[in-house]
């Protein structure tokens, strides 16, 4: 955690915590021809069909879907943001206590603790 805390101040960042995702189904694969993008379908079963008198048997058509970005991956990152806010916390307290920064005054202003979160404790915004 201190290498990754170090790495993001260098950097003057924040971890990624996937501001705005939501997580959407979409087709596991696709394919292009002259009439645009198309999702890969898969056959997941036959059906016998009355048409036009006659039975026919006709193949059961699936498009198998994912959900992208995976709501486990969000969960993880918001984690991950959680965990560096904390270490942010204890690195402020620990040089506020300390006083091994005599001549810099350590400033009790921090990040969103939880920025993805857009409603209070009260309920608004």
């Amino acid at each position: 955690m201190a290498i990754r805390v170090a790495e993001l101040a260098r950097a003057g960042l924040t971890p990624d915590w996937m501001p705005g995702a939501v997580p959407l189904c979409v087709p596991v694969e696709t394919r292009c021809n002259q009439h645009g993008e198309r999702s890969v379908t898969v056959v997941v079963g036959t059906e016998s069909v009355l048409s036009r008198g006659r039975w026919r048997t006709v193949d059961v058509l699936a498009c198998p879907v994912t959900w992208r970005p995976h709501s486990d991956q969000i969960d993880g990152a918001r984690r991950a943001y959680v965990d560096w806010w904390q270490a942010l916390g204890w690195i402020r307290d620990g040089l506020a206590t300390s006083r091994l920064l005599r001549e810099i005054d350590v400033s009790a202003e921090m990040p969103k603790f939880e920025p993805w979160n857009v409603w209070g404790p009260s309920g608004l915004k």
